[in-house]
């Protein structure tokens, strides 16, 4: 029962954070935005890092591994990726539609699951990705005609792109984390892997910016104290998804992850002030129908 624990505390960090991104996204360029969950969580992921290791053996043990390295390079540029196609889909769409369109990575994870570690779905997880799939169709339409017309929009497109980075993002880093047979502890293995995770978004984004958006910096520093709300947040959720995903298979724990769409329809009610039509809030009802039908097929 720890995952269905830990995956309820990643999905409300991570609107959190995705809450304070999408306030930065105003005042910064979509890399410096992208660039925020990485470089401010980095911090917070070395003190917990080395405080918990408390030597630096455990280094030389990780590097040796070349499927953890592969695997942990793979699933970090492509959250990159996922992270900036996000941001850039909240341009177009409302913050709950925004997010639930990227929540078509659950299909995904499953099928990329299966191709990358063998990880099957029974017959009820079928289904249920099946009713998840008709809710985000009934959640981004307004009408039939609306969709037919429209059905390789560009919102839609960015919002199936955007599920796929993150889709393959999670099965990358759940296979990294798994690849560190050597380490038995599972929380091990989720610090782990979020701590190399960010030293690698984190060089990438910096070698970006300073040659293509140094004056971005200055506006980082003035938003500071946001960046870090949501350095602290994007720890916090990275780190319990993480940690899920070494305890059962990440199809599950990213379809109850749909919880976030309840935060998500908060924050945009009483945050951004936005507002739902009814044919949106039954899309999302049916939507988070088909995977808590997945979630009863695996309880443990």
């Amino acid at each position: 029962m720890n995952w269905i624990i830990f995956t309820f505390f990643g999905a409300f960090f991570q609107n959190l954070r995705s809450s304070l991104q999408k306030k930065l996204n105003k005042d910064l360029s979509l890399i410096a935005s992208s660039y925020v969950r990485f470089v401010f969580a980095l911090p917070f992921a070395t003190i917990l890092f080395f405080s918990y290791f408390q030597n630096f053996s455990i280094i030389s043990v990780i590097l040796f591994n070349s499927n953890f390295i592969i695997y942990t390079f793979f699933g970090s540029v492509l959250q990159i990726m996922f992270t900036f196609s996000l941001l850039y889909l909240f341009r177009f769409s409302n913050f709950v539609v925004g997010t639930s369109l990227s929540k078509t990575e659950v299909i995904q994870v499953a099928i990329f699951e299966y191709i990358v570690l063998s990880d099957k779905l029974n017959a009820a997880g079928v289904i249920g990705i099946i009713i998840a799939t008709t809710g985000v169709i009934i959640m981004t339409i307004k009408d039939v005609n609306f969709f037919i017309k429209n059905l390789f929009s560009k919102t839609t497109l960015i919002g199936l792109i955007t599920g796929l980075f993150l889709g393959l993002s999670v099965v990358y880093f759940r296979a990294a984390a798994l690849s560190l047979e050597n380490i038995s502890s599972n929380f091990e293995k989720a610090l782990s892997t979020l701590f190399f995770g960010l030293l690698i978004q984190t060089f990438i984004l910096t070698i970006y910016l300073l040659i293509f958006e140094k004056s971005e910096f200055k506006k980082l520093y003035n938003n500071k104290f946001t960046s870090c709300l949501a350095g602290l947040s994007g720890f916090l959720a990275t780190l319990s998804w993480f940690y899920a995903f070494t305890l059962i298979q990440s199809s599950f724990v990213r379809a109850l992850g749909q919880i976030e769409i309840l935060f998500s329809f908060v924050s945009s009610k009483y945050l951004f002030k936005e507002k739902l039509s009814k044919i949106e809030l039954f899309g999302i009802l049916i939507f988070i129908s088909g995977v808590s039908l997945m979630l009863l097929t695996r309880t443990s």
